[in-house]
């Protein structure tokens, strides 16, 4: 007992010198951590990095509790003590595990923006009470939350930022001229009585069958695109939001020159809108959060690989064979990659079969099959599925849910890591951000589009595709990251539940954007976004590679790599 007293005592003093203050229950918590830890090293090691680590984030948190004399005193609690010692006793594994966290999109917080008080606030899930039956207000507040969030990205560009008049300026820059000045946007009420070119921001929208409208918060105005020329690269379609410079001639405004909105590249998003704020996966809150979660992807991180599949018809025996044959060239890889498989998973819709239910299930069975033959796989591999337009469950509105758990009971049984998630959803690596998105996006946004997209060189851009395919799918990735939308289309083409829009944005910009579509493979980085297409399993067996953390140099991460891959 007195040995116990005595140690009670010396510890006490010993966080005394170090400037803090202990309570009573972390003591006697304290106390058996060293016990425990005294067979495998000093306790006085133990003891001084459990200090030193409760010093370092209570510096960065500010302290906690007071003491007297205006000496201020840190109070070391129970709940800290916890969270010190379960941090450092982590291993590599652990870490690993932590790195992957998934984000369904019916899960995914919502980043609004008030345009009147200029803020940003994340709203957290569950606290609005959504639904995928909204009234008409959702969908006006749909769209107007589309156009803020553009409207304050564009005006924060250099371009469009008011310059001072100085006395010697002051009459030549009221007349407007001389190339650098700034450029003012004209809302769509003030074009009445106004002649001359003017630069608008607003939303295309169809108002009557086949006549198009441009469209800001404050009013809209018919459109005449006879004679517009695309400034950017991408495509135009009804519900993009555009930068324009035309005139108005007897109430119709006659575009000039037209093009996408000027993008803003993830970093500077999170500058502007406050870490916080961008914190989707609550798991990143503060800024040491982020430091340390980088020392850790830098440490850690560059092991890690994401083996991407599309349009997996497990309908097909070639393909069962073709991952039967990948696993194979994985199942000694250490650590395993995580492998997302895409959708859709039939080559035909079964839903209007009569036995499409049972064939279904069958399909995943052998699946579940094929893995299990790799039993390190089927008990350690993380598996996600993304679903397609043609796979079981409430399909043709985005975002789609997971296939449902009756179809795939027998794969989540024997493997362990099976996940079937929404489409799209988010994936996040250490600090990294990966949104993954199953559609025909070429052809939709081809087949939807006002005007002829720019016949522009391909530099930066790899694939196997053929090279007008190569082009489209460069439009398509840019269309949806200039707009900040995975989906720019018009609503009939593009059905969308309205309260949920907001998971579909990609606002600030992931890391990498993996698209499935039908076209040929592509790889382009945009503004610091990876974009990808892993092109079709189901033809020719092809799939990608991604390494999100492929290099460091000096302390950061440099880059990326994705490597095309086929099964021969």
């Amino acid at each position: 007992m007195s040995n116990m007293m005595s140690e009670r005592k010396r510890l006490t003093r010993i966080f005394k010198m170090r400037g803090l203050s202990v309570q009573a229950p972390a003591l006697n918590a304290l106390m058996n951590v060293l016990r425990r830890e005294k067979d495998h090293k000093s306790g006085d090691d133990v003891l001084f990095a459990i200090i030193d680590e409760i010093k370092d984030r209570m510096i960065q948190g500010g302290g906690s509790g007071g003491g007297g004399g205006g000496v201020n005193q840190f109070i070391v609690t129970t709940e800290l003590l916890e969270q010190v010692v379960a941090d450092l006793s982590r291993d590599e594994s652990d870490v690993a595990e932590e790195a992957v966290q998934l984000l369904d999109a019916f899960k995914t917080p919502r980043l609004a923006y008030d345009a009147m008080r200029k803020q940003f606030n994340l709203e957290r899930f569950g606290k609005e009470g959504r639904s995928i039956c909204g009234e008409a207000l959702d969908k006006v507040e749909m769209f107007a939350q589309r156009y803020a969030l553009i409207q304050q990205r564009i005006l924060r560009q250099d371009i469009f930022q008011p310059k001072l008049i100085t006395a010697t300026n002051s009459r030549r820059s009221c007349r407007g001229n001389d190339g650098g000045e700034n450029i003012t946007l004209t809302p769509v009420e003030s074009l009445l009585g106004r002649s001359g070119r003017r630069f608008l921001l607003g939303m295309i929208v169809q108002v009557e069958e086949g006549k198009y409208y441009l469209e800001d918060h404050t009013g809209q105005v018919a459109l005449n695109l006879s004679q517009a020329t695309l400034l950017t690269d991408g495509f135009v379609t009804e519900n993009c939001i555009v930068l324009v410079e035309g005139e108005t001639i007897d109430g119709v405004l006659h575009v000039h020159n037209m093009g996408n909105p000027i993008v803003e590249n993830r970093s500077n998003a999170i500058e502007a809108i406050g870490l916080q704020n961008t914190d989707i996966f609550h798991s990143i809150g503060s800024l040491s959060e982020l430091q340390k979660l980088r020392q850790q992807e830098l440490q850690h991180g560059q092991d890690g690989t994401f083996v991407i599949l599309s349009d997996v018809h497990l309908d097909k025996p070639t393909v069962i064979e073709n991952i039967d044959k990948m696993l194979d060239g994985y199942k000694d890889f250490d650590p395993l990659p995580i492998f997302v498989f895409m959708g859709n998973f039939t080559s035909k819709p079964l839903s209007g079969a009569a036995d499409g239910t049972k064939a279904m299930m069958s399909y995943f069975e052998d699946l579940a099959s094929v893995i299990g033959k790799y039993p390190r796989m089927a008990k350690e591999g993380r598996f996600v599925f993304v679903p397609g337009r043609n796979d079981p469950g409430i399909t043709g509105v985005l975002p789609r849910g997971p296939i449902p758990k009756y179809f795939t009971s027998a794969l989540r049984s024997r493997v362990k890591h099976a996940l079937f998630t929404s489409n799209p959803c988010r994936i996040r690596y250490f600090t990294k951000e990966i949104v993954f998105f199953r559609d025909d996006l070429v052809s939709k946004l081809r087949r939807h589009s006002l005007l002829e997209p720019r016949d522009d060189d391909d530099d930066g851009v790899s694939g196997n595709g053929t090279p007008g395919d190569l082009k489209l799918s460069r439009h398509a990735i840019k269309t949806v990251l200039d707009q900040g939308h995975l989906s720019p289309l018009p609503l009939p083409a593009s059905p969308i539940y309205w309260q949920w829009d907001h998971a579909l944005r990609l606002y600030p910009f992931p890391d990498a954007l993996v698209l499935g579509d039908r076209v040929g493979q592509f790889y382009e980085n945009y503004e610091e976004c990876d974009a990808v297409n892993p092109g079709a399993f189901s033809e020719g067996g092809h799939f990608v590679v991604y390494t999100p953390i492929a290099a460091v140099e000096d302390g950061e991460v440099t880059k990326s790599d994705v490597e095309f891959s086929q099964i021969e």
